[in-house]
């Protein structure tokens, strides 16, 4: 047999052994399986394949159904698999390409051979995809560079969310001239599209805050059992809007009339589980949904332009109009010559 052969051979028969679990799994099951891993193989020889590996591996025969046997790993083997399969492989390059930013450089050199691993194995697959070519991943706005991290002070940071530690640490404000020292309890990472955001609370204090990664200048891992607030839950703070930088830190019951040309995006899409939308004056229609009160919900509403319009609310209505009005008075001005 051609080294080539004996090479595919041994892939398939790797990436069998790796499809098996504790239930039964027909071969003809495991030929569809392979196929979409890029093997071109038939039942007999799945087959002929598991009958000699179940010679050295504790794979067993269910043979009742001659046609179309069953196998599956003993029960109680147990066999770790240096290796990965297709699928496998393409979601650890989706993690590195989309993810690399967002870790530490202590994590990321630990996964420096599982992503080699990866590549090599969507490059020797039998019929080369160019996975990596035909998935992609866009963001929903406008696409914003990431920010520069300190690779120390993200790791410093890092350590002490994990090992539960406070921390001394200078941050800079967007509207200070220099970074202020703080003594801050880490609480839990936010990573929202292109900037991460520390949760914290400072000192004693327990009110929570968001602190983005890229402002921290100096940090400093103390020898103090960070303080978390009674009832911290991350996934409940960020469901409450939280991340989306809440405003009164509540919901708010939003009514408002919609372009019914783009109503079909909050169909498919909802703002709320309890969203509705009924027909209004021609061309509109209105929609009623409870959501987070928050600066994101008024960047969405304001990105709408003319497709929209607020009915409550009405403080909320009053905010969206004094913002129309005031943009409108920067256009409406004369033309300006000089910038």
């Amino acid at each position: 047999m051609p080294h080539k052969d004996k090479k595919s051979t041994l892939i398939r028969q790797w990436e069998m052994l790796g499809l098996l679990g504790s239930h039964w799994m027909k071969a003809s099951e495991i030929v569809t399986r392979l196929e979409e891993f890029g093997h071109e193989v038939s039942v007999r020889t799945i087959q002929r394949d598991l009958k000699e590996l179940s010679l050295i591996f504790p794979i067993e025969l269910n043979d009742k159904n001659q046609r179309d046997y069953g196998w599956r790993w003993m029960k109680g083997a147990h066999l770790d698999i240096p290796g990965m399969n297709i699928s496998e492989a393409l979601a650890m390059r989706l993690v590195e390409t989309h993810m690399k930013q967002m870790m530490p450089s202590s994590m990321l050199d630990a996964l420096q051979g599982v992503f080699s691993q990866a590549k090599t194995r969507l490059e020797q697959a039998p019929k080369p995809s160019g996975w990596m070519n035909k998935v992609k991943v866009v963001q929903p706005n406008l696409a914003l560079l990431p920010p520069e991290i300190d690779e120390a002070t993200q790791d410093a940071i890092y350590k002490a969310l994990l090992d539960n530690r406070r921390i001394t640490a200078y941050y800079q404000s967007p509207w200070m001239e220099e970074a202020k020292e703080y003594k801050l309890n880490p609480l839990g990472l936010i990573m929202r599209g292109p900037v991460s955001y520390l949760v914290a609370t400072a000192w004693d204090y327990e009110d929570l805050r968001l602190y983005a990664m890229h402002r921290f200048r100096q940090v400093d891992i103390l020898d103090e059992e960070s303080k978390t607030p009674e009832a911290f839950d991350l996934e409940k703070l960020i469901s409450s809007g939280f991340a989306e930088f809440a405003k009164s830190g509540g919901a708010i019951h939003l009514v408002f009339l919609y372009d019914d040309s783009c109503a079909t995006f909050l169909v498919e899409t909802p703002l709320s589980e309890d969203q509705e939308i009924s027909p209004s004056s021609e061309g509109w229609v209105k929609i009623r949904a409870t959501v987070n009160d928050t600066w994101q919900l008024r960047w969405w509403l304001l990105s709408q332009g003319a497709d929209i319009e607020v009915i409550s609310p009405e403080s909320l209505r009053n905010e969206i109009a004094e913002e129309i009005s005031g943009a409108y008075g920067r256009y409406s001005k004369a033309k300006r010559k000089n910038f």
